[in-house]
């Protein structure tokens, strides 16, 4: 059926279009080629050129229907085959739930006021925690909501208990602010586990990339209480689950981010050597496979690290980063240096794309390093390493090998793919055969007695 219609143009004049069932629909516009050429239809040559390139594009190696495979129905077609992960299921489901409404929050920060630090930098009389010398600190507010949303998550599924390890558990004094670190324990397992909410939580204001981390560990002499109940620990029951959690990394069952960004990613391994990733979506508000068995590269060609830190930082560690500048290195190419400030997207993007995150210590600010051992740097490591990565503490020992004596205990550390691994190994060997020779014999076994 013929029609005419008229409408607006973008050069603000009314044209005509019309149709007819024996011809094709025709703009009547001016004959200015260059205004004619905004209407003008793409050539047929041009549009096949452009699915070519298309259906060129590498496989993602993700099956057809991965679009619709969800993390709850991965985590169930994991335990139809393992039944003996049906707690480990509960736990991930619960972490799951927690870090979509963290993510909702995250995604918030800009727009709700007051997410800067409390009155000022003091905690509010009903929010401060004493401390054995009695001072005060506060965390930033997001900090405490993101905790309190993982430790309501959690205590939802009604099979675990759940304490903030509290000050006496400090390797030091706490500082102004400190990470809202969880350890949970299973009432129907002998699964532990520490959660640190909101890791890089300094970066939220600013729209930068955060992340929660999360390991699973497994306390043999943790007793299962069948029919337990969700309550209150005492003092020495706290004791007694902080000391189930320190354990090396090697020994961890599961371990895990969430990755909030213009993404919100989820990475989980199960210590099966598979590392899988999924994205929130968010018209199903739902995590589905989108990273499928993730291998990180052999190498990379990105270092990340604070360089601030710079000058207090060992020769063996300023030799190295000169290579990498350089191209004197094993690649025999110069590296690009990128730095987030948050541990979560600096991983993240050495996991996908290779090369190396290191914290070194420094002689200036951070004398054993800035990162957390039991729930930062060694979950993080456990990943990267089920996913064919190494991971290295300045002694040259395998960081999943550190046995942590304190929660809050920081270490350095060297995570990434295994031949820059191995590169900067040759370094920091170098400066320990260099140190071990000028040393004197008492320092000798102060050193043996610190390891």
């Amino acid at each position: 059926v013929p029609f005419s219609s008229g409408f607006a143009t973008p050069f603000g004049s009314q044209r005509r279009l019309t149709s007819s069932s024996s011809s094709t629909s025709a703009l009547h516009v001016s004959t200015d080629p260059k205004r004619a050429s905004f209407f003008a239809e793409p050539k047929y040559g041009e549009d096949v050129a452009y699915y070519e390139v298309m259906e060129s594009l590498p496989s993602t190696g993700l099956p057809p229907d991965a679009a619709r495979v969800t993390l709850t129905r991965f985590l169930s077609d994991q335990v139809r085959n393992n039944p003996e992960l049906v707690p480990l299921q509960s736990l991930l489901l619960s972490v799951q739930m927690a870090c979509k409404t963290i993510a909702n929050l995250i995604n918030r920060a800009g727009l709700v006021a007051g997410t800067d630090r409390l009155g000022g930098g003091i905690a509010q009389p009903q929010q401060q925690d004493a401390l054995s010398d009695g001072r005060y600190y506060s965390m930033k507010r997001l900090d405490q909501v993101c905790t309190r949303v993982l430790r309501n998550a959690l205590r939802f599924t009604g099979k675990v208990n759940l304490i903030t390890p509290v000050a006496r558990y400090w390797e030091e004094k706490p500082a102004e602010h400190q990470p809202g670190v969880l350890i949970a324990s299973a009432l129907d397992s002998s699964y532990v586990a520490v959660l640190d909410p909101l890791d890089g939580s300094g970066n939220a204001d600013a729209s930068i990339c955060t992340g929660t981390v999360f390991g699973v560990f497994q306390d043999s002499s943790n007793p299962v209480e069948e029919g337990g109940l969700v309550g209150e620990f005492d003092e020495s029951e706290q004791d007694t689950l902080v000391n189930s959690v320190l354990q090396p990394g090697k020994n961890m069952k599961a371990a895990g981010y969430c990755f909030y960004s213009s993404a919100t990613v989820l990475v989980y391994t199960l210590g099966d050597g598979n590392v899988n990733g999924f994205t929130l979506d968010p018209a199903l508000n739902e995590f589905v496979l989108t990273h499928a068995n993730l291998t990180i590269p052999s190498r990379g060609n990105v270092y990340s690290c604070n360089e601030a830190n710079s000058e207090g930082w060992g020769d063996e560690i300023k030799d190295y980063l000169r290579a990498l500048k350089t191209g004197d290195n094993e690649a025999k190419h110069p590296y690009a240096h990128r730095y987030v400030g948050s541990m979560v997207g600096d991983i993240h993007r050495t996991l996908l794309y290779g090369g190396i995150f290191f914290y070194p210590s420094d002689s200036t600010n951070h004398p054993k390093g800035n990162l957390q051992l039991l729930y930062k740097s060694a979950p993080m490591a456990f990943v990267i390493n089920q996913a064919g990565g190494k991971a290295l503490d300045e002694n040259c020992d395998e960081l999943l090998n550190v046995q942590p004596e304190r929660v809050h205990q920081k270490s350095p550390c060297f995570i990434g793919s295994p031949q820059d691994v191995d590169e900067i190994r040759k370094y920091l060997e170098q400066a320990l055969a260099e140190q071990k020779k000028t040393e004197k014999p008492e320092q000798k076994q102060g050193r043996r007695r610190r390891k």
